[in-house]
């Protein structure tokens, strides 16, 4: 009798366990989901602003850099109430993440634009997504697996290269962007292990105002020119694509979510050839057929692993 007990008691146990970890897998599987799809969003912002950088771009990159700063540093200073962790090491990392990527990267991939052609130009810069799987292998070697859908999305996005035109500068401050973003999200993922979300976005948003506004001063001076095309521009991708961006790598991971990303110049590429008449061919099409592929190769090894 008192083994029948004990044998019920276990299974009861068991099966307790077992519903416990089928509801946390569930969980989890939600949220990677909510992930994607918030990397997806985040993608669709960012497709827009490179339009907007292009048709409002002042003769100065530091003044669209300001304008363009102004619009995160807006929509990120209310994340304030929600007192997120603000020690030592979230600024040091949140810092990291706002200066190379938002002011570096932001300013070569603006005076970029200038030289070649926004599809290609915006093309370039997100070379990032087979270089941040290679630097994480620093971290760990299971980032190995989403190499070769990088290198995939790579293949189609050059192959969507082959619709503009442009200068070898032009091209060069393009992949100097891609590098400095690549390092940007490498800080950021170290980010998380000292504050939430919330607190990246607000030491981003506070980041990118000084990092701007310290380096138009060094260089040009205090007078500014504020563009509402570029303004309108930082609203849309840094003030709202960016904080989902971040949202998403917090449930989804870092290496899916950035390679998701890669979405962004297929979008442009597409408002550009509305919006600005730049030319489409047979290979940008297949181009953009092939990134598609890579992106949902990577999400489906994100939910295997």
């Amino acid at each position: 009798m008192l083994y029948l007990q004990l044998t019920l008691i276990t299974s009861l146990g068991v099966l307790f366990l077992m519903l416990r970890l089928t509801l946390n897998e569930e969980r989890n599987m939600l949220a990677y989901l909510l992930g994607i799809v918030l990397a997806v969003i985040a993608s669709f912002t960012w497709a827009i602003s490179p339009i907007l950088y292009r048709v409002g771009a002042t003769d100065s990159a530091l003044d669209d850099l300001i304008s363009n700063s102004l619009g995160a540093f807006i929509l990120a200073m209310p994340f304030i109430l929600l007192k997120p962790p603000l020690n030592g090491g979230a600024w040091l990392y949140g810092t990291l993440f706002a200066v190379l990527g938002p002011v570096f990267g932001t300013y070569v991939f603006l005076i970029s634009l200038r030289y070649a052609d926004v599809g290609i130009a915006n093309v370039i810069s997100y070379a990032y997504v087979v270089m941040l799987p290679i630097i994480l292998l620093v971290i760990s070697p299971s980032y190995l697996v989403y190499t070769w859908p990088a290198i995939l999305i790579m293949i189609g996005l050059y192959l969507i290269m082959g619709s503009g035109k442009g200068t070898f500068y032009g091209y060069f401050m393009s992949l100097l962007s891609a590098i400095l973003y690549a390092f940007s999200f490498l800080a950021l993922y170290r980010a998380y292990d000292y504050t939430n979300p919330w607190g990246i976005i607000l030491i981003r948003g506070i980041t990118l105002m000084i990092g701007a506004l310290l380096l138009k001063i060094a260089i040009e001076g205090f007078r500014i020119r504020v563009s509402s095309k570029v303004f309108l521009g930082g609203l849309i991708s840094y003030g709202i694509g960016g904080p989902l961006y971040v949202l998403s790598v917090d449930y989804a991971g870092i290496a899916v979510p950035t390679l998701i990303t890669a979405l962004s110049p297929v979008i442009t590429e597409i408002l550009a050839i509305v919006k600005l008449k730049e030319r489409l061919n047979l290979k940008s099409s297949l181009g953009f057929a092939i990134v598609i592929i890579g992106i949902v190769i990577a999400t489906l090894i994100g939910v295997q692993v």
